[in-house]
């Protein structure tokens, strides 16, 4: 199919949302109001949301500039996939909506609070050609394209609030959202938090300690319990791994050790089990003497640098570069290789995917959920020639639990479903761009 025998897509993608997303993914699981929290740089955070953005529009508008001011924390506990999400949805809707025009990101503090700061975000932009409701704007009589009721919900749930201004030029859409600074480690703002290895196997030791340099922690490895004990109390670790099975004092006799010399002293280390036995019964052994967690070796990194960050609050310098499932792969599996066919697929995909995302942000807007539910049901039928990816499992996820869901919690599904499908689209429509 050409490109030209679409006429439903492009105009949709010009008055409506472009919501691309790379990475982090997102989970599927369907959560109401409030998600995980996490400590992050919300520098970082922004840089990478700008850097998609500005490795998939290349050079057909200007780069969007970004202002962090120095107010800011280096650090910031937050739920930071939700920010990311929201930034890459209403920065995709103004790059559709603001031809070639300057845009420009801009993260201010609002005010300080007790337990740390509210965050502003601001979006200038100049609107051109678009028309837009008599000034001034606000909530509810936003312009088209920017979500606006679902970022809006989403944003409230956090504790924030999102306002659209019209000015001379321009607009500027702005939120705020409260983050914490309490409990925020002096190794998380140094930026090297130190993890204690206990591994009597050589060649894990160095690949697990180098996972973790990897991720930016400051690693010291031992090869048995006595070593461990002899070193643990000369200073604070921010966790320890633990290997259970070792020569002379296991992993567990050294846990029991640890814990009984913490009593006296006052203190405790979160301990890690690190373990080839990964049966239910051995977890549970970990777990009665006093271990904080278990990971099953072979361990591969993503699951080390996530439970360590999760266990210490203090988050690992790699961001991950995980993808979902190949779709040119899953279609062309699909269809057992025939191209032609893979390619009328794909074009109706392209045709039908955009309007019937259009049609779900509207039922959330009427808060039919019973029209969502349908449209939800027919997206995941629709996605899953592709495969099962992040898309299709988030859809398949709204549809199954929608009527245990909140509205935050169904905005903030949407939210990440949209997000999905346009990274999608993104994949197919370069898929086309090739093949042409």
């Amino acid at each position: 199919m050409k490109h030209s025998e679409r006429p439903s897509f492009m105009p949709w993608r010009a008055q409506y949302s472009r919501c691309a997303t790379e990475t982090p993914r997102p989970s599927s699981k369907p959560k109401n109001a409030r998600t995980e929290e996490s400590v992050f740089s919300l520098d970082a955070l922004c840089s990478e949301v700008l850097k998609a953005l500005h490795q998939r529009i290349r050079k057909r508008k200007p780069r969007i500039a970004l202002d962090v001011d120095s107010s800011i924390p280096r650090l910031v506990k937050g739920s930071s996939v939700q920010i990311e999400n929201l930034l890459h949805l209403l920065l995709s809707n103004v790059i559709a909506l603001s031809a070639n025009t300057a845009v420009k990101l801009s993260v201010v503090t609002r005010r300080f609070t007790a337990e740390g700061l509210e965050a502003l975000f601001s979006i200038e932009w100049q609107y051109g050609d678009i028309a837009l409701p008599s000034d001034p704007v606000i909530e509810g009589n936003a312009p088209p394209g920017l979500s606006f009721s679902i970022c809006s919900s989403v944003i409230t749930a956090m504790g924030g609030r999102l306002h659209v201004k019209k000015q001379e030029e321009g607009m500027v859409i702005s939120f705020f959202i409260p983050l914490s600074t309490a409990g925020i480690s002096e190794d998380a703002e140094n930026g090297g938090a130190p993890v204690l290895l206990v591994e009597d196997n050589a060649m894990n030791r160095k690949i697990i300690a180098s996972s973790l340099e990897h991720g930016g922690y400051a690693v010291c490895a031992v090869s048995t319990g006595r070593e461990a004990l002899d070193i643990l109390f000369d200073k604070e670790w921010s966790v320890v791994l633990m290997d259970i099975q070792m020569p002379g004092m296991d992993g567990l006799e050294t846990t029991r050790v640890i814990r009984e010399e913490e009593k006296k002293k006052g203190r405790r280390t979160p301990i890690v089990a690190v373990t080839a036995y990964a049966g239910p019964e051995d977890k549970e052994r970990c777990l009665a003497a006093d271990m904080d967690d278990f990971l099953a070796k072979p361990v591969k990194l993503e699951t080390l640098l996530s439970t360590v960050e999760r266990i210490t609050g203090i988050p690992s310098a790699r961001k991950s570069a995980a993808k979902g499932p190949d779709a040119a792969s899953a279609i062309l599996s699909f269809t057992e290789g025939d191209t032609e066919l893979a390619r009328k697929i794909i074009g109706e995909f392209l045709a039908l995917a955009p309007p019937l995302l259009l049609s779900m942000r509207e039922a959330f807007d009427r808060k039919d959920r019973d029209t969502l539910r349908i449209l939800s049901h027919r997206l995941k039928g629709n996605l899953a020639y592709f495969g099962e990816g992040e898309a299709f499992l988030l859809a398949e996820a709204l549809h199954r639990e929608l009527d245990n869901l909140s509205d935050e919690g169904v905005a903030s599904t949407l939210l990440r479903l949209f997000s999905e499908s346009e990274r999608l689209i993104e994949e197919l429509e370069s898929e086309e761009e090739v093949a042409r």
